[in-house]
């Protein structure tokens, strides 16, 4: 390589800094570092059994606490990227899933129906509570809070307002039978559109203005 005979000292030195880069960097990638042994090591869950052969320059063959089976990276292993077969990750997913593991109970079938009933335009009963202003206070609108304070629902019963035109607060609300319910219900106001039954005076002055409309029309001349 012809370098030039007007080059200075210190040009010369970075250009031969530059080659000197280039060949350790190409006798790296023919030479890769060694491979650190992390057979019979744990990581989480994981513990290393053998590099794999097909996959040696970065796959490990782990086994799990579960069971379970892996190749993972050697380097992931050593970061703490992976713990588990995915088995941590699916406990963790379905531990966010499930708050309180009570799903099924009659205690939360209640608590469903107090909120579609207050808060679902669509809900049968919306008009008999949210459509006239009956709500839940902000506390119950988490299940866990109404499960403290009321428990599980007997069999038989179901939730129950005190007084019916309260809100569904703490204090308020009871667990009532079917019978209690009823003898709690508020009035029902009867429509107006409802024609009131007649007294029996009114009946007779009815019937003794009609058969004087008949005696009348019988006196009438005939053509």
């Amino acid at each position: 390589m012809d370098l030039g005979q007007n080059h200075q000292p210190h040009k010369l030195d970075e250009l031969a800094g530059l080659i000197n880069k280039a060949i350790a960097k190409a006798q790296s990638r023919r030479h890769p570092r060694k491979i650190i042994d992390l057979t019979g090591k744990r990581f989480g869950r994981l513990v290393v059994l053998a590099l794999h052969a097909e996959k040696s320059r970065f796959g490990w063959v782990c086994r799990c606490d579960c069971g379970g089976e892996r190749i993972v990276r050697g380097s992931d292993l050593i970061r703490g990227m992976s713990k588990s077969c995915n088995c941590l990750r699916k406990e963790m997913f379905a531990k966010r899933s499930t708050k309180h593991g009570l799903c099924r109970s009659r205690a939360y079938q209640s608590w469903k129906g107090m909120k579609a009933r207050c808060f679902n335009p669509r809900d049968r009963a919306y008009p008999d509570y949210g459509g006239r202003g009956i709500t839940v206070c902000e506390r119950w609108l988490i299940f866990e809070n109404l499960y403290a304070e009321m428990g599980e629902r007997p069999p038989g019963m179901s939730l129950d307002r005190i007084n019916n035109d309260g809100y569904f607060v703490p204090g308020n609300c009871r667990w009532a039978t079917v019978a209690e319910q009823l003898a709690n219900r508020r009035p029902r106001r009867h429509s107006k559109r409802r024609r009131k039954r007649s007294s029996l005076a009114a009946l007779q002055s009815y019937v003794a203005a009609m058969r004087g409309v008949r005696s009348e029309a019988a006196k009438a001349p005939h053509d």
